[in-house]
């Protein structure tokens, strides 16, 4: 069983649908991607993975969504203009203010800084105390100078990110945390840890608003790597950034003054009634890098003792695009037929995710399609066994076959799924 190299991985997924260039009938555009029906499923799980282990799974963390426009003001004030202007490439628009008049306008180059706009919402809607999150799963954009000709460094692009706050004298416990439970994560998602790659960022190398960084590099099969999340420590730099009243705060790092907002940042301390702007813990990944990393580890050529092979996607069942297939011979196996309608309305009420019935197709040929595209459950259907509620189930990864009741299926199917 060997992965498959970057050209094998980058053809199959244009062949089957799990992306292709953007306007790719008008030539394509450099940085720009769409999802057919395969890559848009495996993306719904990723985030959906994400986002039950990450707001779900805690009770300190409050999930937002947030405007893809930003004021430039946030961005001046987060320190992506500037001297940081170039790097980030911001995209510029306009749009009219509260007098009609035509006003400037950004495409946000993070999710984060809208979940420190909305930092004073989340205080007055829930009266968190530290530690507490908000997390967010959205799109930013970056006109970046070079991209990639698949989803890595693209100049839209899709980003799940986590600011965590904690007491600053807490945070390095709170950061190596973070590490751990995103590694746990992600090996969770398929992704062996010996493909994953610590690297302790240092120096000049640092973000503007980050004193320690965790940067978590993907191994390809070829050995190249690229980065799949950043874990930084941006001490009070954001919360001290976005606050008016700057005064009122014992702010530790360099920002710039603001006169402008009307937020203040801060939490109460409980023992001395101070008012303290938190350091924030970010987790940041990115969709679009994950799907690629599942891919990646994913992708394999299995050989058979026969001297066959077969690509088989040997994707985790909770982010395959397709869940199982129902597959009929003919047309007119009439029960076949009308029990694979009863199995996939049944499957599909648990919203593990899509289910499809084939009717007629080459049973070799959909067979070696779904082993392509990851389907974890290929069932056959027939009426003289199903008159006794007996289905025929392929696994993906062994190829082996198995004959089972419906009961016995519907138990495994969720039991793989729940």
């Amino acid at each position: 069983m060997n992965r498959l190299l970057l050209a094998d991985v980058l053809a199959i997924c244009e062949r089957i649908g799990i992306f292709r260039s953007s306007c790719s009938i008008y030539g394509g555009m450099p940085g720009l991607f769409d999802y057919g029906p395969l890559g848009a499923e495996i993306k719904i799980h990723l985030r959906k993975a994400w986002w039950q282990a990450v707001v779900y799974g805690r009770n300190d963390v409050h999930g937002i969504e947030s405007a893809l426009l930003t004021s430039p003001l946030l961005h001046e004030h987060s320190g992506f203009l500037g001297a940081n202007y170039e790097e980030f490439g911001v995209f510029e628009t306009l749009i009219r203010d509260k007098n009609n008049n035509l006003t400037a306008c950004h495409l946000r180059v993070t999710t984060a800084q809208h979940s420190y706009a909305n930092f004073d919402n989340i205080v007055g809607w829930n009266n968190p105390s530290l530690p507490f999150g908000i997390a967010q799963i959205g799109k930013a954009f970056r006109n970046e100078q070079q991209v990639t000709d698949f989803p890595v460094r693209m100049r839209e692009f899709e980003q799940m990110e986590l600011q965590y706050f904690v007491p600053a004298e807490n945070s390095r416990e709170w950061h190596d945390f973070w590490l751990k439970q995103r590694l746990n994560w992600w090996e969770q998602q398929g992704i062996s840890l010996q493909n994953l790659l610590v690297d302790d960022v240092v120096g000049s190398e640092l973000a503007h608003y980050s004193s320690k960084t965790y940067d978590i590099h993907y191994k390809q099969p070829n050995g190249d790597i690229f980065e799949i999340e950043g874990i930084a420590d941006r001490g009070d730099y954001d919360c001290g950034s976005h606050s008016g009243s700057q005064d009122k705060l014992n702010i530790r790092s360099s920002v710039l003054p603001n006169s402008v907002s009307t937020a203040l940042m801060a939490i109460t301390q409980p023992d001395t009634g101070a008012l303290v702007a938190p350091s924030a813990i970010e987790p940041a990944a990115g969709v679009d890098r994950g799907l690629m990393a599942v891919l990646f580890e994913s992708f394999t050529r299995v050989h058979s003792p026969d001297g066959t092979s077969r690509i088989v996607l040997r994707i985790k069942p909770h982010l395959a695009p397709i869940k199982a297939c129902l597959y009929i011979s003919n047309s007119d196996a009439h029960l076949s037929i009308e029990m694979a309608n009863v199995i996939k309305h049944r499957l599909q009420r648990l919203a593990a995710g899509k289910i499809v019935i084939t009717i007629g197709d080459d049973k070799q040929e959909t067979t070696i399609h779904h082993d392509e595209v990851g389907t974890p459950f290929f069932l056959t259907l027939e009426d003289n066994m199903l008159s006794e509620n007996i289905i025929i189930v392929r696994e993906r990864d062994t190829g082996i076959t198995e004959q089972m009741s419906l009961v016995q299926f519907y138990t495994l199917f969720e039991s793989t799924y729940f």
